[in-house]
């Protein structure tokens, strides 16, 4: 396992709490990249070491994750964010998966070898088997990823049915994780697994913009999707994630409704761009023609089967569309 160790001085957080932004966020990603530090360096004294079962260490050879399972059942060891975020360099492609969305995120990352993007890419993993399974490494897919599982609770059951409590905790999360990567000064790339690239995003980012984010609705700054955007990590970006951050207790179904909100008011204080629907399409706009998206001028850039509910239904329209990317030879695959 690679571990990275870092800190902020004083200087820095007294410069978070001058700023007057994201307490909470700030703190959150503090004490656990600290507590993170403080357990590298316990693994560091004196590890335990297990050579007697070594067959059963799962090490995907392209990116730093290891997780350690013992033949006596004790817990595997895991990644978190502290042990990578260190080491990645801006702009980072960031997503968070389910177990049950492994095919959904393998499309994904199928899709972004397919146009050779080389950005570092972080898979923050909301469960276990989802880190365990992907640790195995995926046929045919040669490019660097970390697998990193949350640092802020497991998912749980139905985590993934839209309105439910836990997918609302879900979701909640990802304004935390935005803090993190923010706060470290990283610039990251957020998409939801159920998107496919099929061009590089980045060129169609405004220089200087402070959040990039996909809309639904034509020069509608109210009515964003939270699925596909870029954030800066900028100040204005850390007063904006702070702000959002206190909505969430108020937004019934998640995240998006108390981001439209926030961006409502803060999105004038910073430079926001809103993506071009015909480049960057819902499954709504994407699936108001019938058109091959080869044929279609403009070619879409992103697609993002939203508006779609349920596992089932997105993989449908995905396949329909001819943006299935995985190859048969990787597909059916038991990795566990």
């Amino acid at each position: 396992m690679t571990e990275t160790q870092g800190n902020y001085s004083a200087d820095n957080i007294e410069s978070m709490m001058f700023e007057g932004v994201s307490r909470r966020g700030a703190l959150t990603c503090l004490i656990f990249l600290h507590v993170g530090a403080i357990l590298v360096l316990f693994q560091q004294s004196g590890p335990l070491k297990d050579t007697s079962f070594q067959a059963d260490s799962i090490r995907h050879r392209r990116d730093f994750t290891t997780a350690t399972v013992h033949m006596n059942n004790t817990p595997p060891s895991f990644v978190t964010l502290t042990d990578v975020i260190y080491s990645l360099e801006s702009p980072v492609i960031m997503t968070t998966v389910n177990h049950g969305y492994i095919d959904l995120l393998q499309n994904l990352l199928f899709s972004i070898q397919r146009i050779s993007l080389k950005n570092d890419i972080v898979i923050i993993c909301e469960d276990r088997p989802s880190y365990l399974e992907l640790s195995q490494g995926v046929k045919g897919l040669n490019i660097t990823y970390h697998i990193v599982l949350t640092h802020l609770g497991e998912s749980g059951e139905n985590a993934t049915i839209y309105g439910s409590k836990n997918y609302k905790s879900l979701v909640e999360k990802r304004v935390l994780y935005f803090q993190c990567f923010v706060y470290s000064r990283v610039d990251v790339l957020f998409m939801d697994v159920d998107i496919v690239l099929l061009e590089d995003p980045f060129p169609y980012f405004e220089e200087g913009a402070d959040l990039v984010v996909q809309t639904e609705r034509i020069t509608s700054i109210s009515n964003t999707c939270t699925g596909f955007m870029f954030m800066k990590a900028s100040n204005k970006m850390k007063v904006f994630l702070n702000a959002w951050s206190k909505a969430l207790p108020r937004d019934p179904f998640g995240n998006q409704n108390s981001f439209n909100k926030v961006i409502g008011k803060y999105g004038k204080t910073m430079k926001t761009q809103l993506l071009p629907m015909t480049k960057f399409q819902s499954g709504k706009i994407f699936g108001n023609t019938t058109t091959p998206w080869r044929e279609r001028k403009p070619r879409p850039v992103e697609v993002h089967a939203n508006f779609l509910v349920g596992h089932g239904k997105k993989t449908d329209m995905l396949r329909e569309a001819d943006l299935w990317f995985i190859p048969e030879s990787s597909r059916n695959v038991s990795t566990i």
